[in-house]
C-alpha cells in the first residue's frame, strides 16, 4: 500500500508573545501586496494613562472596532468590550462567505475558551476548510487543542514558518 503524506492543517496557532501582533500584520500584508485574498482581523493596542486600547481592525476595509472599555485605573473586570467583538464578527462572517486564501483571527481568548466571542465564526471558516491563523495565550492553550480537536498546526514565531505553512495548505494533493 503506497504511503500517502498527511494533508497540512489549515488551522493555525502561534503562542502569543511580544510583538506576535506585528509578525501576523507583516505577513497578512506582505500576502495581499503578492495578490492572496487575506481577510480577517488583526488587533491593534494603543498605550493610554490607564493602561491600553484594544480595537480590531478589517483587513480588507481598515475599520477600527474598539473592543476594551474604559473601567477606571484601579477595576480589576474583563475590560473586553462585547459590543466591539459583536460588530467586528460582521467582517469574519463575511469573510466566510466570500472564500478567502487565509483568514486571520486577532486571538483565540477568553471568550473563545468559553464558546463566546468569535468561536462560532472560526468553527464556521474550520469547518469550510479555509486557512486560519491566529494566536492563543499560554493559558488558554489548552482550551485551543479542545476547541480544534488537535487539528491544527503550531507554528514558530518568524515569518518564514508562517509562510511555509501557508503555502503548503495552498498546495493540492496529488493523486495517489
Amino acid at each position: 500500500m503506497p504511503e500517502t503524506e498527511t494533508p497540512t492543517p489549515t488551522i493555525a496557532a502561534l503562542r502569543s508573545h511580544e510583538g506576535v501582533d506585528a509578525l501576523i500584520a507583516d505577513f497578512a500584508l506582505a500576502l495581499i501586496a503578492r495578490g492572496w485574498r487575506v481577510r480577517g482581523l488583526l488587533q491593534e493596542v494603543n498605550q493610554t494613562d490607564h493602561g491600553c486600547n484594544v480595537s480590531l481592525v478589517d483587513l480588507e476595509t481598515g475599520t477600527r472596532y474598539p473592543i476594551s472599555q474604559e473601567l477606571g485605573k484601579f477595576s480589576a473586570s474583563c475590560r473586553v468590550d462585547p459590543v466591539g467583538i459583536a460588530e467586528a464578527s460582521a467582517v469574519m462572517r463575511r469573510a466566510a462567505g466570500e472564500n478567502p486564501d487565509l483568514v486571520i483571527f486577532n486571538r483565540f481568548a477568553g471568550l473563545e475558551a468559553s464558546g463566546q466571542g468569535l468561536a462560532a465564526e472560526m468553527l464556521t471558516l474550520m469547518a469550510d476548510g479555509i486557512p486560519l491563523l491566529t494566536a492563543v495565550s499560554p493559558k488558554h492553550f489548552d482550551a485551543w487543542q479542545n476547541f480544534t480537536g488537535g487539528l491544527y498546526t503550531e507554528l514558530a514565531p518568524n515569518f518564514t514558518a508562517l509562510e511555509r505553512w501557508f503555502l503548503a495548505t495552498r498546495e493540492a494533493p496529488t493523486a495517489p
